[in-house]
């Protein structure tokens, strides 16, 4: 049976790990990033009557902020967009309003974002972004189009300690951190062949970083188990 390092997402990995093993593949949780959400306050941010035109959302990490936002300000952005299908019905469930779809990664959602503003040839709107302390790429794609983004840290990456990686086929990573984690830590001789990452910010941090540490590496079509089960039944050997 073929083996994948599954190294995120830490707070939902065992929705990965069945997926993986539907298509014959033996999943191994190797988790490289540890989440530590900040317990930021909204009220110790904003001011009662703060307005933004969008909420943006690219992490799940981000939702503990996202709700005790929404019971503070539940009018504090007419509209939210997100990264994955899981972000965009919990925060429309908080009673923001969804008009784009998911997006696949915070590039697609700035694109999406930008797209739905020309098109309803409004001014260039306000943004706010609850943000991990190692993302910026939403922030740099939305004010370069003119937005006005507000990106308050509300939770931090932390590096785990790794001697070495299990013996694998495959590797799946789920965010740019724990591509830098595996790439200082793991030489190319004792890394699976193939690398798989959940987006195009990821798979940009693979090949950026160090292009031939894997074989090949690949990118989901959208970020879902279901979609990396689809990959994996089609490797080619």
């Amino acid at each position: 049976m073929k083996r994948i390092l599954l190294t995120g997402p830490s707070d939902r990995i065992d929705d990965w790990a069945e997926a993986v093993r539907e298509v014959g593949w033996e999943p191994i949780a190797f988790p490289l990033i540890d989440i530590e959400e900040l317990g930021l306050r909204p009220d110790a941010l904003f001011a009662p009557d703060a307005r933004f035109d969008w909420l943006c959302v690219t992490s799940r990490s981000a939702l503990p902020f996202v709700e005790r936002l929404a019971e503070f300000s539940p009018a504090i952005a007419d509209q939210a967009a997100c990264v994955g299908e899981f972000a965009t019905l919990r925060v429309r469930d908080l009673g923001f309003r969804t008009p784009v779809r998911a997006a696949r990664d915070a590039h697609e959602l700035a694109e999406l974002v930008a797209g739905f503003v020309a098109e309803g040839a409004a001014p260039r709107s306000t943004i706010l972004w609850p943000r991990g302390d190692r993302a910026t790429d939403l922030a740099t794609d939305l004010r370069a189009g003119g937005f006005v983004v507000e990106d308050p840290v509300v939770y931090a990456s932390r590096a785990l300690a790794i001697a070495s990686a299990p013996r694998a086929d495959a590797v799946f990573f789920a965010s740019p951190s724990a591509c830098g984690v595996w790439l200082a830590a793991c030489p190319a001789n004792s890394s699976p062949p193939l690398a798989i990452a959940i987006g195009n910010t990821t798979f940009e941090a693979l090949l950026g970083n160090e292009p031939t540490t894997f074989e090949r590496v690949t990118r989901l079509a959208e970020p879902t188990p279901t979609a990396l089960a689809f990959a994996l039944g089609h490797v080619d050997p």
